[in-house]
């Protein structure tokens, strides 16, 4: 009997999904399991990962995500005043894996897992082209292929914005985050010598630690001042920016040699409080690179990219899945994104969709 089938013979007609509603709170909501449309598998979440950057942004009654405030114009590529182009209520996520549990083809077939960059949500349907080039190899966790699809391509293409200049130089990444420690590693693995992580939080300087980075405080001294009387005003060719902080974009800034590169990849909201573009930016001449992974870097597409870091995660020259997790039964949605709230403490908290 295929799960579709247990479900209905239980009176259980969906699945469970996590929305972010018009008040800004989250919640676990059970939405209707529809038929399984022609050319496509249904896929059980095994555990989704909430993004800590993106997501928090859609969050709380003063949420600061441009598309709930302005008009987005996909031909123009502006924001401008108008209807947001974003309403609630949102259901969001890009961090999956999962188990096929439906599918009419011979070759794709209940049992097999993927990856995935799907929403929280308990199923999904993906086509079987999807399906077929995200297959979770073997020797990867469900915890690890959560991050194959969008989050380790996020490193690996910011990496790849630093055009190698990294490669045989030490480089630094501010903030300990899920994608600074991911980035860090990618950074190390093609080519850094030395890789410093940048934070003001212990925990998460000490979780940099156990993966072979070289934990700075911030809190506790001048990073551009000591980087620099250790290795020279122009030792550091690189640095990326994982917090969205424009405090630390400014430090970045700082940190890089004349005519150095920062890569911007994290997600800035509002105003650049904390940047001093008259300083270091303007005398020494600093070049600053969106990363994001909406504007792919130019020798890249994304299939290339997710196998590049599909290989370093199988060597595990990247680890990913290892990285500190709270797990919670997606019906505590709430108490989940209320623990992303407290960043000395949570680094990520990952829903199971288990015991339904």
């Amino acid at each position: 009997m295929s799960l579709d089938e247990r479900l209905a013979e239980r009176g259980e007609i969906g699945g469970r999904t996590v929305r972010i509603t018009e008040s800004g709170d989250v919640e676990c909501h059970v939405y209707p399991l529809g038929p399984l449309p022609s050319g496509t598998v249904r896929v059980r979440t095994e555990l989704s990962v909430v993004s800590p950057g993106t997501e928090m942004t859609y969050v709380g009654r003063d949420a600061s995500n441009p598309y709930l405030h302005k008009t987005w114009d996909p031909e123009l590529r502006v924001f401008t005043v108008g209807t947001p182009t974003q309403d609630y209520p949102i259901v969001f996520g890009y961090r999956a894996a999962g188990t096929i549990v439906a599918s009419g083809d011979a070759e794709m077939t209940p049992g097999m897992r993927l990856f995935g960059k799907w929403r929280h949500t308990e199923f999904t349907a993906l086509s079987l082209a999807d399906a077929r080039a995200q297959r979770l190899p073997d020797e990867l966790s469900f915890e690890d292929g959560a991050d194959l699809a969008q989050m380790l391509p996020i490193a690996v293409n910011a990496v790849a914005y630093a055009e190698e200049r990294h490669a045989g130089a030490p480089a630094v990444v501010f903030g300990c985050g899920p994608v600074g420690l991911i980035l860090a590693q990618v950074a190390r693995a093609t080519g850094a010598t030395t890789v410093y992580a940048v934070d003001r939080l212990p925990r998460r300087l000490a979780i940099a630690r156990s993966l072979g980075l070289v934990p700075v405080d911030a809190a506790a001294e001048d990073v551009a001042l000591r980087l620099k009387r250790e290795h020279g005003p122009d030792g550091i060719p690189v640095a990326f920016e994982c917090t969205g902080s424009a405090r630390a974009l400014h430090e970045a800034i700082r940190v890089v040699r004349r005519r150095g590169t920062v890569v911007a990849v994290g997600f800035y909201q509002g105003e650049a409080t904390g940047l001093f573009l008259g300083d270091e930016f303007h005398h020494n001449g600093v070049e600053v690179r969106s990363g994001q992974i909406g504007n792919l870097h130019p020798r890249w597409e994304i299939g290339a990219l997710r196998a590049f870091g599909i290989d370093l995660a199988r060597r595990r020259a990247v680890i990913l899945g290892g990285l500190p997790r709270v797990s919670l039964p997606v019906e505590q949605a709430a108490a989940a994104f209320g623990a992303l709230a407290r960043p000395a403490d949570v680094l990520q908290v990952a829903f199971s969709y288990r015991g339904a």
